[in-house]
């Protein structure tokens, strides 16, 4: 996606002469001190010029020498121009303005900065921990924060009976858990401002919420009057992680983010990567990582498909989806050699080349999935019972979609035509036909029929890859001779120059220079965005992840209200979050 021209953005000083502007690669960051932060960002969003309207994400960094010593990261979009902006601030005495009051997107985005860093958000409504519970004493993505948690003095004996010690005292892990009583303290917090007589607790562990999230219901009767979502039962560090392996080791932990596609992941990190590494990637990668990545898609669309009817009360198509997954993860897995957490991308390419006969089993089921991607649509495209549940039912506005930071099928749904595909492609998107379907009243119905059109879009790009591939059949599939690239595991077996390169990356990782970039790709459930900085050793100082399934399900407590709990349900599975990826 281009970025916004350092020209334009030098035009800027006429209206703010104190803002400092810095380019790496084609990132361009604005910074400007935080009195001045408020009305800088409310000029970009309504400036006829500039129209940064979108917003994509908000995250802090930890520079522990410096004071101040957090320094706030915003990232916009213009829909305008398709050009994107980084805006930098530093959060003295730790604290910043809230930006709630211009895009609705920075509640979660601000609750997960006071989370993780502690800084404090002057105007923000509702100021509570997002993942962590709320006597949780630490702020875990603080560099002094030691990514095996604060270890405790006192461990008892096995001898010692288990109420002679404080709870948060003994941990085997060397990091406080919470008690019930932590749990209680959390959920009253969070609670919403009563307004009815019945607080229902929807999970954390409930099918109908497709993962370990807390719902809090306000209810009067069946009629939802407020809604809370309490995050954080899969929470489990990445960022945190990242900051201290190899950025090749951290491509296994975006397997586990959004575990339902999750090869999907693996591209959008690995080219952020090459691009902050410059990085070439052989054609014939680009090609089989485009072709996997929309098979992925199919495959992810699916299970949405088969879960979200199986809600709704229709078993048969539950059935009938899962029979043609199924194909697809034979596909994968013979491909990568893993079914579900595959890490088959690498810096520089793909880990192996096509096995035999892929081509052949992919070519069949392209030509088998249309009829029954038809027969899916002849039962329930017009059933009566899936059109009243669907239709009219979370009707996000085109306005919704800039302020929330929405993207993906759901932002498409809405009529907004924001797709990394095809306003930034990477790999072989550039030299692929497809179009991008739209809905048109943004509800639950038109999210249904933009993911069937995509599943049909997918199957054409497909068709493209293996076209191209048969041409590629002898081409290299991973660039071993860049310096920042792992050799294959023959080259190390039978070259010592190789052996002593994948040793060094190993051990001391891909020793990049200093620079930062933001990169995403078009995962299913959104945009996975990934903003690394580097300051010249073999791993990422900062590896933030911008979940799409994050902000998109942060619109939900807006949409439910004055509904039902069965639409709840349906509310829920048309968003498709994947918890894995919202809690990372």
């Amino acid at each position: 996606m281009p970025w916004i021209k350092k020209e334009k953005a030098e035009k800027l000083k006429e209206h703010f002469p104190s803002i400092k502007i810095n380019q790496y690669k084609d990132n361009i960051s604005v910074e400007i001190e935080k009195e001045k932060l408020k009305e800088f960002l409310s000029f970009l969003k309504e400036n006829p010029e500039y129209q940064f309207k979108m917003f994509i994400d908000f995250s802090c960094v930890d520079y522990p020498l410096s004071n101040p010593r957090f320094q706030g990261v915003y990232i916009l979009y213009s829909p305008q121009y398709k050009e994107r902006i980084i805006i930098k601030t530093w959060a003295t005495n730790e604290e910043l303005p809230t930006i709630t009051d211009l895009w609705k997107g920075a509640k979660w985005a601000e609750r997960e900065a006071y989370d993780m860093f502690g800084i404090k958000f002057q105007g923000h409504e509702n100021l509570v921990r997002m993942f962590m519970w709320e006597n949780y004493p630490y702020y875990p993505l603080r560099k002094d924060f030691p990514k095996e948690g604060i270890k405790n003095t006192y461990l008892p004996s096995l001898n010692e009976p288990e109420n002679s010690y404080p709870s948060h005292d003994y941990d085997p892990y060397h990091t406080a858990i919470p008690t019930l009583q932590d749990l209680e303290v959390t959920q009253k917090t969070r609670m919403p401002e009563k307004k009815a007589q019945i607080v229902l607790n929807w999970g954390p562990l409930h099918p109908g919420t497709h993962g370990t999230i807390w719902f809090i219901f306000d209810l009067e009767g069946e009629t939802v009057k407020n809604c809370e979502i309490i995050l954080g039962q899969l929470h489990r560090g990445i960022e945190k992680l990242s900051e201290d392996i190899t950025y090749t080791q951290v491509i296994p932990y975006t397997d586990r983010m959004d575990y339902i596609s999750a090869i999907c992941s693996n591209v959008a990190y690995v080219n952020a990567v090459e691009k902050l590494l410059d990085v070439p990637v052989p054609e014939k990668a680009k090609w089989i990582r485009t072709m996997l990545c929309e098979l992925q898609r199919i495959n992810s669309h699916l299970l949405w498909l088969g879960t979200f009817a199986l809600d709704l009360g229709a078993l048969t198509i539950f059935l009938y989806t899962f029979r043609e997954r199924e194909k697809i993860m034979d596909i994968i897995e013979g491909i990568a050699g893993i079914r579900l957490n595959s890490t088959y991308m690498r810096i520089g390419g793909v880990r192996m080349d096509l096995p035999q006969g892929a081509i052949d089993v992919i070519k069949h089921f392209i030509k088998d999935f249309p009829s029954k991607l038809k027969e899916y649509e002849d039962i329930l495209t017009k059933n009566r019972i899936w059109l009243r549940r669907n239709i009219g039912l979370g009707i996000i506005t085109e306005e919704d979609v800039y302020s929330y930071g929405i993207t993906g099928v759901v932002a498409r749904g809405s009529g907004v035509p924001y797709d990394i595909r095809f306003t930034d492609p990477t790999d072989a998107y550039d030299k692929v036909d497809f179009e991008i379907p739209l809905g048109t009243q943004g509800d639950c119905y038109d999210r249904y029929l933009v993911r069937m059109e995509e599943m049909r879009q997918s199957l054409e790009i497909v068709k493209q890859c293996i076209e191209k591939l048969e041409k590629l059949k002898d081409d290299k599939y991973l660039a071993t001779d860049n310096p920042y690239v792992l050799p294959t595991l023959e080259e190390t077996f039978n070259s010592i120059e190789a052996m002593v390169k994948d040793f060094n990356l190993r051990i001391y990782g891909e020793q990049a220079p200093e620079g930062e970039i933001y990169s995403s790709g078009e995962n299913p459930r959104g945009e996975l965005g990934f903003y690394i900085i580097n300051k010249g050793e073999g791993k990422p100082y900062r590896l933030r992840i911008r979940s799409g399934a994050f902000y998109n399900l942060q619109i939900f407590p807006e949409l439910i209200i004055g509904r039902t709990v069965a639409d709840a349900v349906v509310l829920l599975g048309s968003l498709d979050p994947v918890v894995g990826e919202t809690d990372r």
